[in-house]
């Protein structure tokens, strides 16, 4: 019985002993509590942080001449679209230069012509890929005021959103997405070289403060020509000082290399996105941009090349 006796005393203070901790835990010390402390997130948490977007810029985008009678041949609108459409869904949405009007009636012509004008047939294909629109460039009016008339009906119709900052009624776009506010100024310094450069840093300090970022796209410079023009890169300047936040650049249809002006990108060309101009390689490649941003920074600025095969579609060369 005695040692019975002794297994039970001592199971009972085994007990007693594990009880102390078990009931009563030991506190932590103070270099642990300091590393969580109250009502602060762990560092496995993720942190609040505003919604990220994505844009592309692209460059001339033509609807007419062989791209329009090759789509027509083909009896598939959406050819030119088919190798850069993964590309463009991905972004929220894609800014580019509407090079030609969209029009009834637009006869088939394959080349030798510089009277651009596109089939309505496209524009499924403008909305399917997201696209917002400059129309403040040389070509919009080759089927005069009716034409430019029906181009703007037919995106409205379509919810393709366009501009153009020659419209003294109507010179601003703007549009919001996942609460990142963007708006849209368009100049085309080709048909009017005189056009008033006090008049563009007006439009821009008036809008600069509606939206988070405001967007020029303009249509300027000497046509093939690989380095912008001091003039150019003036204004690009001036218009930063303004309150612009990104220079959308076209019209010398060959890629100008890109700069950063007071933590600002300016594009000063990005050459051809759609266009039939194989008789080059310069005209026939260049870079389209993708841009990471929230409602405060841009967070990445990245180049893919691309080369336009068929003198129509554009596909990503890397």
């Amino acid at each position: 019985m005695f040692p019975r006796k002794i297994f039970v005393i001592f199971f009972l203070i085994l007990i007693i002993f594990f009880s102390k901790f078990l009931l009563f835990p030991k506190p932590l010390t103070p270099s642990l509590v300091s590393i969580f402390p109250q009502n602060q997130a762990s560092p496995t948490s993720t942190p609040t942080s505003f919604p990220v977007i994505t844009v592309g810029l692209v460059g001339d985008l033509g609807l007419g001449r062989f791209i329009n009678a090759n789509a027509r041949e083909l009896n598939n609108f959406g050819y030119s679209f088919e190798k850069i459409s993964p590309w463009l869904l991905q972004n929220d949405f894609t800014l580019a230069n509407l090079e030609s009007p969209i029009v009834d009636d637009c006869p088939t012509v394959y080349h030798n012509t510089f009277k651009f004008c596109g089939d309505p047939s496209f524009l499924p294909y403008l909305k399917q890929n997201k696209f917002i629109l400059n129309l403040a460039n040389n070509h919009i009016f080759n089927y005069g005021q009716s034409g430019f008339s029906q181009t703007k009906s037919y995106l409205d119709q379509n919810n393709i959103i366009s501009f153009y900052s020659h419209d003294s009624a109507n010179p601003y776009t703007t549009t919001t997405l996942n609460g990142v506010s963007f708006g849209f100024l368009g100049f085309d310094f080709i048909t009017n070289p005189s056009f008033d450069q006090s008049k563009v840093v007006e439009l821009i300090t008036q809008y600069d403060s509606q939206v988070d970022y405001l967007i020029v796209s303009i249509h300027w410079g000497n046509e093939y020509i690989t380095n912008p023009e001091t003039w150019r890169i003036n204004l690009a300047h001036l218009m930063v000082d303004a309150g612009a936040d990104i220079i959308h650049g076209h019209h010398p249809h060959v890629w100008q290399e890109y700069e950063t002006y007071q933590g600002k990108p300016i594009f000063y060309s990005l050459g051809n996105f759609i266009f039939d101009q194989n008789w080059s390689k310069e005209t026939s490649q260049t870079f389209i941009i993708r841009l990471t941003l929230d409602k405060n920074t841009i967070h990445s600025i990245d180049k893919f090349p691309v080369q336009i095969k068929f003198n129509s579609q554009p596909v990503i060369t890397q």
